[in-house]
Formats: structure tokens, sequence, C-alpha cells
């Protein structure tokens, strides 16, 4: 995993699934994993849709990959 590499990452998904990712990243040893999460669904919408949640998660994702 490139988090475990020292590449600083985020993971995108919805509010829905806050709750399992952050199991999952602490059962994988990464329990401090950036997420980005944005209203559900990310699937199935408009693009318009697309780009305002995309808009949404900037900054979680900017603080991520720029963390020392």
């Amino acid at each position: 995993m490139l988090e475990q590499r020292g590449v600083p990452t985020a993971v995108m998904g919805t509010f829905e699934f806050e709750a399992l990712a952050r199991l999952e990243a602490k059962n994988r040893g990464l329990g401090d994993l950036p997420l980005a999460l944005v209203p559900h669904p990310l699937g199935g919408i408009p693009e318009a849709e697309v780009v305002r949640k995309a808009d949404l998660a900037l900054e979680a994702v900017l603080k991520a990959v720029t963390r020392p």
C-alpha cells in the first residue's frame, strides 16, 4: 500500500461508508489513513454532481497529500 511506503494518500468515499472505511484502515494497520468523504452516492450521477462532490473533497485530499 502506498501509505505504508510513505506516499501520502487519501481514500475517497461517502459518509455512508465512513465506519467501514475506518474499520478496514485500522485492520490494515492504517488507523490514521485520511478519508475524503462526500455525500452518497458516487456512482450513477450526472457529471456536474461529480464535479461538485470533487470540490467538496478537495480540501481533505490536499491536506492528506501535503501533510508532513
